[in-house]
């Protein structure tokens, strides 16, 4: 393979400025404090890049058994000694695992001290190749046993992808997380680290690879570094601006910039919670990064050009936090009769739950490996729960809408990295049954209910910026309607290039029973048209509709965004599904059974549609789904009780299955 050219982070500007709160941002002094044992140690993390300063003191003052710097190899030069003569790789081994020093009268140390380090220097600050970084990757596969190694950190990186992407050296990337070993890049300083601002969204290569975590730099006011690339692909952001590191031949120290800088602190964050669970896999690694990190709005006050995305910022103090609650324990979980799942971007399960003994809403994580974490309490303040939507926004933050029973409300419970907070957002009569939630690209939350006190399909909206949330009535406002029943949300965004950057036209779209009439509908907005209006149809006149899933989606016809949805035909027992192209199309899907539920639509990686449901006389889950000439296949999967969720992840297109058995005492998941 031919080499192909790609170039580090620029290096700062030597200057001495008076020290940043980076530290304190971060949560990294009171972690280290509340959290004194978890200092990385038992761990390594492999730094690709001009070498490591083995012999600075802070570094642990030699190379090899016994020492910091444990191991590596200089592909650059094709021998063992990964010296560093360029600086840059040594001040990235310094975020990671630096011994305690003071500068200014400022103690600092690496986020991950007592971590070790293997140095793989694969070129000078001016010249590298990606066959050499493939080669390091390769080193680390065959060596990783040997070193134990946790994570690895790139602080390289060049062009601009507003897309994930795959190169040469995806088939490494790939092998590492099968590994088990976290890799992480830095998002890019768009070739301008200096003046900025960023001329278009996206990030850097390898960070845009799919296994690969990337992060983007703040300063120490928790502002997005206006060179910082970024870009709906960005996975977490870290301080990455005056950032005290040691010069490359001396005892003195200096400032740097650059994502270069905030990765390895994300690195060495992964190597902290290895160490409190030895068991935590790379997904399960980057779920609690994002799950626990500070929210971060690009442009509420950041200058040059945003992006509007909402992001998560490292924040340790959470993340250690978080671990204890995350670690896996058993196969099977007790959900009772109501529950709903959620994929992660990182392959984490999400799960909210009723608790049928005490009323109380629960929720519960199946990690990477299989495994549920004990179950915690939402909300115990009345019966609540007994209807639930969960999903997760693209910063890792999860929400729940569900039915408080008691006082027939409506009710959204968010997770802020640190606990829950509970909203009633509408109890005015009888109200807030069969509520589905869903999270736009910019994060804020939409809540489709039916408000049975007056028979109307009503959405709520949540500005995640004011913490506000909005009421409208989609359909019902005649009063001799009855719609809104079994209400499925869905948001779509249709993305296209202006001036380089990715514009979101963002579609709200809800399908739901019309109780007075038996009728499917759906309703679809574009809010971004200059005076959004309801688009409102029936799909299928029929005598009764129940247990609606709506996607949109690209669909088998490859229609682009449009209505895609299954449902039970309650007065035939059948399953069914129907699509728009420009008309309404309904096909059988299978038979549903006496009491068929919980029809769930999913699409395959060729955009084929699979339901899966609960057959009501079989007392089974099964799967029906659609091939390319439209012939419907039926598979049964297990015994079941009713309950049934699909999960999917949009980015990499996996989907789990999750049922209850018959007995309704454990809960059982399987990849789709």
């Amino acid at each position: 393979m031919t080499a192909s050219a790609i170039f580090f982070d620029p290096l700062e500007s030597r200057r001495l400025l008076a020290f940043s709160t980076y530290a304190q941002l971060i949560g990294q002094d009171t972690a280290a404090s509340v959290y004194s044992s978890i200092t990385g140690s038992g761990t390594t993390v492999a730094v690709i890049d001009t070498g490591i300063n083995y012999n600075l003191g802070i570094l642990g003052g030699g190379f090899g058994v016994g020492k910091k710097v444990i191991g590596g190899y200089d592909f650059y030069q094709n021998d063992s000694d990964p010296m560093d003569t360029d600086g840059h790789g040594t001040q990235v081994a310094s975020v990671i695992a630096a011994n305690r020093f003071t500068y200014n009268g400022i103690t600092y140390q690496g986020i991950a001290p007592d971590a070790k380090l293997v140095a793989l220097r694969v070129g000078t600050e001016d010249s590298i190749s990606t066959d050499n970084i493939e080669k390091a990757l390769q080193w680390i596969i065959s060596h990783y046993a040997t070193y134990n190694i946790s994570a690895v950190n790139l602080s390289l990186g060049s062009g601009n992808y507003a897309d994930a992407t795959t190169d040469q050296l995806s088939d490494e990337f790939s092998k590492l997380k099968e590994l088990g070993i976290f890799v992480v890049a830095a998002s890019g300083n768009s070739n301008d680290y200096q003046t900025g601002p960023i001329s278009q969204d996206g990030i850097a290569s390898p960070a845009a690879d799919p296994n690969v975590f990337a992060v983007g730099a703040v300063n120490a006011s928790d502002v997005i570094t206006t060179w910082s690339q970024r870009g709906d692909e960005l996975d977490l952001l870290a301080p990455g601006e005056d950032i005290v590191v040691p010069l490359l031949n001396s005892n003195g120290y200096t400032m740097v910039d650059g994502t270069s800088f905030a990765s390895p602190m994300v690195a060495a964050a992964a190597a902290l919670i290895r160490q409190a669970d030895p068991t935590a896999l790379p997904g399960d690694i980057g779920s609690i990064l994002m799950s626990s990190a500070s929210t971060n709005r690009d442009g509420d006050v950041e200058t040059g050009n945003t992006t509007g995305l909402l992001f998560g910022r490292l924040n340790l103090l959470n993340a250690l936090r978080l671990v204890s609650q995350r670690i896996g324990r058993t196969s099977t979980l007790a959900m009772g009769r109501s529950f709903d799942t959620v994929l992660d971007s990182q392959g984490v399960l999400h799960a909210a739950f009723y608790d049928t003994s005490s009323g109380r809403l629960l929720y519960a994580t199946r990690d990477n490996q299989g495994l549920w974490s004990r179950s915690y309490v939402v909300d115990d303040s009345a019966d609540v729960g007994v209807q639930v939507s969960i999903a997760v926004d693209r910063s890792g933050k999860v929400g729940i809408a569900y039915f408080d029973l008691t006082n027939t409300a409506v009710k959204y419970a968010g997770f802020n990295g640190v606990n829950w907070s509970v909203t009633t957002i509408e109890s005015d009569k009888h109200t807030g049954s069969d509520a589905s939630l869903a999270f736009d690209t910019d994060s804020h939350a939409y809540i489709a209910y039916y408000r049975r006190s007056g028979g109307q399909l009503r959405l709520a909206t949540l500005d995640r910026d004011t913490n506000t949330w909005t009421r409208q009535i989609v359909d019902g406002v005649s009063s001799n309607t009855n719609v809104g029943a079994y209400a499925s949300l869905d948001i779509g965004e249709a993305e296209y290039r202006s001036g380089g950057f990715t514009v979101y036209d963002t579609t709200i779209a809800i399908a739901y029973a019309d109780v007075t009439n038996g009728d499917l509908k759906y309703a679809r907005i574009d809010i971004d048209q200059t005076t959004p209006e309801w688009y409102i149809a029936t799909v299928e006149d029929t005598n009764g509709v129940s247990s609606i899933s709506l996607n949109l989606h690209n669909g088998p016809l490859n229609l682009g965004l449009q209505a895609q949805i299954g449902y039970v035909d309650a007065s035939k027992r059948l399953i069914k599904y129907a699509y728009r192209n420009s008309d309404w199309y309904v096909e059988t899907a299978a038979s549903a059974g006496k009491y068929g539920t919980n029809a769930n639509l999913y699409f395959d990686e060729d955009d084929n549609p699979f339901i899966a449901y609960f057959h009501g006389i079989q007392r089974a889950v099964y799967v029906t789904s659609r091939d390319t000439r439209g012939n419907w296949t039926l598979k049964r999967v297990s015994p079941g009780s009713g309950g049934v969720s699909v999960s999917q992840n949009e980015r990499t297109g996996e989907a789990y299955l999750s049922w209850l058995d018959r007995a309704r005492s454990k809960l059982y998941t399987q990849l789709l």
